[in-house]
């Protein structure tokens, strides 16, 4: 199944909200993905980075463990950057190559998440968004959906994108979010930033430029 945001043609704005809607519709439908225990695990190193105390914490006990305080703040940053690098080590492990990610949990800024290189050869830039919340998939704001339109992505200040002199045209996009209470995600995929395709099982993801033909 492929759900469509619009034609070509149409305003940016107008295609930016339709794409967001097309999205959200998709990642509804899109099927739930495992993950390994110890992808997120091997993730966390308080040494490095105090904070993910707090989140091996949050992880390991649920949020119930940690009070009112604690459940806001950096806490948030620790789990986005975690969503990040579990997708990151997912799709290694099937064959993708990363070439680009922000780095650390507060690094700042703004910009794609990931851009990888698929097995065959083909670029995707990756939109993460990630929660602790049992029972709840973390929702993308539209704001950041409308970041990951073609207009937005050709941006000079899109760092990723600049430090690879890649545009819109050069790469297809996916948006994944992560459920680290369930340990599940979902991940939806564009070739045109128009058309949407909910990723239904992982071993599509190796023949990329089929898949979204």
């Amino acid at each position: 199944m492929t759900l469509n945001a619009g034609r070509p043609g149409i305003g940016e704005a107008e295609r930016s909200v339709r794409f967001a809607r097309t999205v959200s519709a998709a990642l509804s439908v899109a099927s739930n993905l495992p993950i390994d225990d110890a992808a997120v695990a091997g993730l966390i190193d308080p040494d490095r980075w105090p904070s993910d105390a707090l989140f091996a914490r949050a992880w390991r006990e649920t949020l119930a463990a940690l009070s009112p305080k604690e459940r806001v703040g950096r806490l948030g940053g620790v789990t986005g950057h975690i969503g990040e690098s579990v997708v990151e080590v997912i799709l290694e492990e099937i064959g993708y190559s990363m070439l680009w990610h922000f780095t650390g949990p507060f690094a700042g800024g703004h910009g794609v998440d990931l851009l990888v290189l698929s097995p065959d050869g083909n670029v995707l830039a990756v939109e993460v968004k990630a929660t602790l919340r049992a029972g709840r998939w973390p929702r993308p704001s539209r704001g950041e959906l409308t970041q990951m339109t073609g207009g937005w992505l050709d941006k000079a200040d899109n760092p990723g994108m600049a430090d690879w002199d890649l545009g819109s045209d050069d790469v297809y996009g996916a948006v994944a979010v992560v459920n680290l209470a369930a340990m599940q995600w979902r991940c939806v995929l564009t070739a045109d930033f128009m058309r949407v395709h909910p990723l239904s099982n992982l071993d599509a993801l190796a023949d990329l430029g089929s898949l979204l033909a």
